[in-house]
């Protein structure tokens, strides 16, 4: 689930006042911060967008209640979920799954809208953030770990692995280009 969080914001800026926002039939509001934004693209972040291949949630800033941020697998009742959400939300009232957006928090609804806020990862974060090298290449996990944990024979050995046809020098300046961002992301 952190997948859409990381690598944060680095904009630093106020959440609120909330600034209207609609997109198609979706209507409500974002944060201060991303609303005249370049990142800001129908109610999502485009930031890192090249680097982890997806648009990541927009920074609603901290959701005001206490707890620890750490990932757990979120599981109750009815649902046994597959994904990670931050421990102090895994027993909180206001998580809400839905099946478009996944889990998602509805403290502020009245504020936020359809733009809900996000789940609050604190000062959390993973080891790794799962970076994605451009079509047609593929990319794993284990590449991307390999990246953070600055293991270049290890991540040419996976490079290979999973693309056959490109060479030793290929691989090494995809690690070179993770280790750039990794180094860089702020």
């Amino acid at each position: 689930m952190y997948n859409r969080y990381f690598p944060p914001c680095p904009v630093d800026g106020p959440i609120d006042p909330p600034v209207a926002f609609g997109h198609m039939g979706s209507h409500g509001a974002v944060p201060a911060k991303c609303g005249q934004c370049r990142h800001l693209f129908e109610g999502e972040c485009t930031r890192f967008i090249k680097e982890v291949g997806h648009f990541l949630h927009l920074d609603h800033g901290p959701c005001g209640i206490n707890g620890p941020t750490d990932p757990v697998v979120y599981e109750d009742e009815f649902i046994k979920g597959k994904v990670e959400v931050p421990r102090k939300c895994s027993r909180c009232n206001f998580l809400n799954v839905h099946p478009i957006f996944g889990f998602h928090c509805k403290k502020d609804a009245e504020k936020w809208g359809d733009f809900h806020r996000g789940l609050d990862w604190g000062t959390w974060n993973p080891d790794f953030v799962y970076l994605q090298l451009p079509l047609p290449k593929v990319t794993t996990r284990e590449l991307s770990q390999l990246a953070f944990g600055n293991d270049l024979l290890a991540f040419v050995k996976e490079h290979r692995r999973i693309n056959p046809g490109l060479s030793v020098e290929d691989a090494k300046s995809d690690f070179h280009h993770f280790r750039n961002i990794i180094e860089n992301r702020g």
